[in-house]
């Protein structure tokens, strides 16, 4: 299947400010959390001993909950900033400035998602290893990370396809809102089932994988220390 026209510059786009968002927070954490020193030995036991008693029970019920808030999250994005449509509908010498605001709200979305995503990375990083990091992040964020990039590319994508269907369709006599609403829709709907569909897989890595994987990780640092 082809890409759209301008896929990989928005997907760069998007990556660029999910990952601003990110490196922003890890630099607010160390500011406001300096000369943080590895767990010894009785607090990593504490903080394993946690884990197992606490977290990977709670993990193993929280599916439904993690998939709710995380394809909402990425729905959120790939839907929102498109209801800026409306100012375009009462006024039509707005389109330009209506692009603009759309791209805008995309835009921060991407950061603020990508600030609020990792806040206790580097106090992980700091306080445990850059394993433990990889075991807590890495098997279930790819995915997830890679559902919101994809939902901000698409909403990018679909801001520009939704310029030339007003330029080209705005004649107020013929253009009915849900006929808006509908050039929308099939812009998004195969994007918005494919972001649900990485994030059942993430949700369940998380659940499933990630709290075995992390139980490990704290046994082998555990046994190193010994």
């Amino acid at each position: 299947m082809k890409l759209p026209d301008h896929f990989f510059r928005y997907f760069f786009i998007a990556t660029i400010l999910l990952v601003s968002g990110i490196i922003v927070v890890i630099i607010q954490t160390s500011m406001a959390n300096p000369g943080l020193l590895p767990l010894d030995q009785a607090a990593l036991q504490e903080r394993a001993d946690y884990h197992k008693t606490t977290v990977m029970p709670f993990m193993a019920a929280a599916f439904p909950r993690l998939l709710f808030l995380n394809a909402g999250v990425a729905l959120f994005i790939l839907i929102v900033p498109l209801f800026w449509v409306w100012a375009w509908w009462f006024r039509r010498d707005l389109l330009d400035k209506m692009i603009t605001l759309m791209q805008g709200t995309v835009s921060l979305l991407m950061l603020a998602l990508g600030h609020n995503s990792f806040p206790k990375l580097y106090v992980t990083y700091k306080t445990l290893s850059w394993q433990m990091v990889a075991t807590m992040y890495l098997p279930h964020g790819v995915l997830e990370m890679l559902a919101f990039v994809l939902a901000g590319t698409m909403t990018f994508l679909c801001i520009d396809a939704l310029k030339l269907y007003l330029l080209e369709n705005g004649n107020p006599h013929t253009l009915h809102p849900g006929d808006i609403c509908l050039f929308i829709l099939g812009r998004i709907w195969m994007t918005g089932l494919l972001v649900i569909f990485l994030m059942v897989i993430a949700a369940a890595i998380e659940c499933r994988v990630t709290p075995v994987l992390v139980e490990s990780a704290f046994r082998a640092a555990l046994l190193n220390m010994g």
